[in-house]
């Protein structure tokens, strides 16, 4: 039997998206953090260093980095290796602005929450199949059991 565990966030950016989930329990990068050309984490201090961001529903509690990780996110899009979404328990500006900059250039919508209870953190694992609906403001994650 699936069960379905619900969480409401704060919307940054709209859209609706599925996928497997990819959890940081650290902050993270995508500025000298992901490679752009495969989607493959490659900050060596990151939990998901090797791990790739490719249509993932991609999880982390906060950004770190310079104001460069919108470019290094844009690119990743641009070159089709982008997160199907991006979830956060803190607002990341590089990453909002680089999803914006993805579908005004490469018509990609990337949505981007933020503001999760803090079970989130606790309750989802890399690996979770997740529903990004940000009309009703609400992340699914489904699991067996």
């Amino acid at each position: 039997m699936t069960k379905v565990i619900s969480f409401m966030g704060r919307v940054l950016l709209e859209g609706r998206a599925k996928g497997e989930a990819l959890v940081s329990r650290r902050a993270f990068t995508f500025a000298h953090g992901v490679e752009p050309s495969t989607g493959v984490v490659t900050d060596l201090r990151s939990d998901l260093s090797g791990e790739n961001v490719r249509e993932k529903v991609l999880f982390f509690p906060f950004g770190k980095g310079s104001t460069t990780g919108a470019a290094w996110f844009l690119e990743t899009v641009r070159l089709g290796n982008g997160p199907a979404a991006v979830l956060t328990q803190t607002a990341e500006p590089m990453i909002v602005t680089g999803a914006i900059l993805g579908e005004m250039l490469y018509g990609r919508k990337i949505p981007v929450m933020t503001d999760f209870p803090p079970t989130m953190a606790e309750i989802l694992r890399t690996g979770d199949p997740v529903t990004v609906e940000t009309k009703r403001r609400e992340v699914m994650v489904s699991r067996e059991g």
